[in-house]
């Protein structure tokens, strides 16, 4: 909650998919098939996803169904933007017309506005954080201060007092959890789901 590490771990895993979308469709212009090169993609996928799109390659050199495997591409990465490349993907395996190098290009083109866009949203966020943080480690001292002093701890020794004691202390974290809220990007509902999970071994049933 204080750190947004969270938020920044899935910011970079946007930007990965954005270069990874757009080396994609380069390696499908060299007269690659579509499932080739998801599995040629391997090796040069960012490091933010290379474990995602190592698994991917790994399916289809196993020959698994390609809308399978990358369903559950896009459940690992468990992010809507992650869907719509997904989606794309799944649709040219059914297709297989021209025009998956020109989408793929376009979404890699809107993936990195949507990163940029989020920045600028985490950056904003980071001063709410700061807040939060002062405010945690004030609550923090003066906890201390108080478990440390009878004359403090005296009156909230009694039925009355620990009742009181207990609507503050509800009240303060009603507080952080709004302030959690706050704190939170929300990257919206996804759209594509795996009803049977699939494994990830080299050697199990696919």
């Amino acid at each position: 909650m204080l750190s947004g590490r969270e938020s920044q771990r899935r910011i970079a895993r946007l930007e990965a998919l954005a270069q990874w979308s757009r080396r994609l469709a380069e390696m499908m212009g060299a007269s690659r098939g579509l499932e080739q090169a998801l599995a040629d993609s391997a090796r040069i996928a960012p490091e933010a996803i290379c474990g995602p799109v190592g698994v991917l390659a790994e399916r289809l050199n196993n020959h698994a169904d390609t809308e399978r495997a990358l369903r559950s591409f896009a459940d690992e990465l468990d992010d809507p933007i992650a869907d719509l490349i997904a989606c794309a993907l799944v649709l040219a395996a059914h297709r297989r017309g021209p025009g998956t190098r020109e989408a793929l290009s376009l979404l890699a083109d809107a993936v990195e506005h949507e990163v940029l866009v989020r920045r600028d949203v985490e950056a904003e966020r980071a001063g709410l954080r700061t807040t939060l943080i002062v405010i945690v480690a004030s609550v923090v001292g003066l906890s201390a201060l108080f478990a440390s002093s009878r004359t403090f701890a005296d009156p909230y020794g009694t039925a009355l007092g620990q009742t009181v004691l207990a609507v503050v202390a509800a009240i303060y974290g009603a507080g952080l959890w709004w302030m959690r809220r706050l704190a939170v990007l929300s990257t919206g509902a996804r759209f594509m789901h795996t009803t049977q999970p699939m494994p990830t071994s080299a050697g199990a049933e696919l």
